[in-house]
């Protein structure tokens, strides 16, 4: 059970955060969700659809762009956790592992990146997705 008090401070304590506030995928979207410097959630969530599925380069630097200027504009926001959610399994898919990669390599302020999938969510290593992208 995820409290939101607590800091989240291990990938369980991320899954478990995403099993809750996400649940049940219902369709293809990106979830960001902010952490302040103690690891703990700040108040504030975005859902984003139409996220392309096939990142160009302007697509991969304009999420980052997003991600730097959301965690600049939360007050006490230090890092994003961003959430893939879709139905299917939890392996990674050409799609996440795409974004997650390329996120990963961006320099952008992210803790994480997860799936969120009908077997609940688990954490993606971003050099195996760079291997699953290439």
């Amino acid at each position: 059970m995820f409290d939101s008090l607590l800091p989240l401070t291990t990938d369980a304590d991320l899954i478990a955060m995403v099993d809750d506030l996400v649940g049940v995928p219902l369709r293809r979207q990106t979830w960001v969700f902010l952490l302040d410097d103690e690891q703990r959630l700040a108040p504030l969530v975005v859902p984003m659809d139409g996220v392309p599925a096939d990142p160009a380069p302007e697509d991969v630097a304009r999420m980052a762009d997003r991600i730097d200027t959301l965690v600049a504009a939360v007050p006490d926001a230090a890092t994003a956790v961003l959430v893939w959610e879709r139905s299917g399994g939890a392996d990674p898919r050409m799609l996440e592992a795409d974004w997650v990669a390329a996120l990963a390599a961006s320099g952008a302020p992210i803790r994480a990146q997860l799936i969120a999938s009908d077997d609940g969510a688990v954490v993606v290593d971003p050099a195996f997705a760079a291997l699953v992208a290439s």
